[in-house]
């Protein structure tokens, strides 16, 4: 898959500024909506996390 980057601020644990970002989705709340990015350290961090859930959430083979 093919991502765009572009130079923005980041939403997640960094909250760095002016970094390359991803955009992953739109955050809504109350009928607003706004653009959730993420910088590729914490890309990579939620990937790691939801990795370790997906492999702690397996459902269990009969």
């Amino acid at each position: 898959m093919e991502r765009q980057w572009i130079t923005g601020d980041c939403w997640l644990g960094c909250e760095g500024d002016g970094v390359p970002v991803i955009w992953l989705g739109p955050v809504q709340w109350d009928g607003q909506h706004a653009p959730f990015m993420a910088c590729e350290p914490c890309l990579d961090r939620l990937k790691r996390q939801a990795l370790a859930y997906f492999m702690a959430h397996q459902p269990a083979i009969a």
